[in-house]
């Protein structure tokens, strides 16, 4: 076999069995909600928005 010749299929083959290690020994984690009612967001009435206006002459072209 020349490798050369099929590095590119030799990769695919290695990073596939790679993937399939990771997976198959990957340990299972459920996800978890936090039961907390406290929200850390502000609310929406309570929010800024920042707004930036630039306000320059027009460039013309002038060869």
């Amino acid at each position: 076999m020349n490798i050369r010749k099929n590095a590119e299929v030799l990769f695919l083959a290695i990073a596939a069995l790679g993937l399939v290690g990771s997976y198959a020994t990957a340990n299972d984690r459920p996800i978890t909600i936090a039961a907390s009612t406290v929200s850390t967001a502000p609310a929406l009435d309570m929010a800024s928005i920042q707004t930036v206006v630039v306000s320059a002459p027009r460039l013309t072209a002038t060869l």
